[in-house]
């Protein structure tokens, strides 16, 4: 199914220290504060784009935290990659990706509507396919 990734919907980053990453993104980068936990997450918003910075010794959520166990820790400095989907399509290129061999995580359905699906790269980067 080529082309079926429309581009980039979050980065997610582990950062030693969330305030000065989320203050240095937005004083240089122009990002805006859309949810923080101090010390632990904070959520960027630009345009369409969603920058996530984590403390990789405790992010605050479930998902990261299950992450966390389940690889022992952080694999780099990249948490995952979500890339978006046609949501129509969602479903059959997690299906197809489950058929071809992959572990497929999902679909995760999050309070705010968005649906993921979670695989990992041969790199063992976490990318996420979602449909916002």
């Amino acid at each position: 199914m080529p082309g079926f990734i429309k581009s980039i919907s979050e980065l997610a980053l582990w950062v030693q220290d969330v305030e000065r990453s989320m203050q240095w993104y937005c004083d240089r980068l122009g990002f805006s504060v859309q949810s923080h936990e101090p010390g632990k997450h904070a959520f960027l918003k630009s345009g369409d784009f969603l920058l996530v910075l984590f403390n990789p010794k405790d992010p605050g959520t479930d998902l990261a935290a299950a992450y966390l166990a389940e690889k022992g820790g952080p694999n780099g400095s990249v948490y995952h990659v979500a890339f978006r989907v046609d949501g129509a399509d969602l479903d059959k290129v997690a299906g197809a990706l489950g058929l071809s061999g992959e572990s497929v995580k999902g679909p995760i359905e999050f309070g705010t509507g968005r649906r993921s699906y979670f695989v990992e790269d041969p790199d063992r980067h976490y990318i996420e396919l979602t449909d916002r």
